[in-house]
């Protein structure tokens, strides 16, 4: 489909899910932009950001990837929580399935950018930094969605803990973050690998599953 038509059949549901966190004023502007067949499965939460608003601030299910069909990868939005956005673009593909649960908190403190089919599911505390990358069919989420339990001492085990993901990374194809996990500033994490704990040293290759370091002072190169 031309790109032109495409934004102008999603100009209806952007501008009433635009509505639903901005003023009038504001929400003509266009911040929040939906592709049209976005399925909306709940806008209960709220939306804040730092810097104003502006055309296309949050765009989701837009994007021109050959390997994924438009129509069949619908994208799906799910907000009961809240979204923090500062001044720059967040944008995800079509296929992205974002789900903020009531007391989740999904933070970006910069540019953003999907390929194509991202899940996030957020209950507790979700933080990007500012330039980060993601392929597609990458999987970002800080809750096991179920309690787990010690059978004996029958003590109950944390299903949600906060996720950090540093500025200038890279979140390669297929690749999965869990609950309390941390990927530092300026690192790469490998396609397919699984991240479940947090790390610190900067600009490292992190993969496998679970993902450890691989190499060391290595970075996305910045076109």
């Amino acid at each position: 489909m031309n790109k032109i038509l495409e934004h102008i059949l999603s100009i209806p549901k952007s501008f009433y899910v635009s509505l639903k966190y901005f003023p009038l004023k504001d929400a003509v502007k266009l911040p929040i932009m939906v592709r049209y067949n976005t399925v909306l499965l709940g806008l209960k939460g709220k939306i804040v950001n730092s810097g104003g608003a502006k055309f296309a601030l949050l765009k989701v299910g837009f994007g021109n990837i050959g390997v994924f069909d438009k129509k069949y990868e619908r994208t799906m939005l799910q907000i009961s929580g809240t979204i923090e956005l500062s001044d720059k673009k967040v944008c995800f593909g079509h296929g992205s399935r974002i789900c903020v649960y009531p007391s989740g908190i999904l933070k970006f403190n910069g540019e953003f950018n999907n390929s194509t089919s991202m899940t996030i599911i957020c209950c507790d505390h979700i933080t990007f930094g500012d330039g980060v990358v993601s392929s597609w069919d990458t999987l970002v989420m800080d809750t096991d969605l179920h309690e787990t339990e010690n059978p004996i001492t029958k003590e109950i085990y944390p299903s949600c803990s906060p996720i950090f993901i540093g500025d200038k990374t890279w979140i390669c194809a297929r690749s999965v973050i869990l609950k309390g996990s941390k990927l530092p500033s300026g690192s790469i994490l490998s396609s397919a690998s699984v991240l479940t704990k947090k790390y610190d040293e900067e600009y490292v290759m992190l993969a496998g599953s679970p993902a450890v370091i691989k190499k060391h002072n290595i970075a996305l190169k910045v076109e």
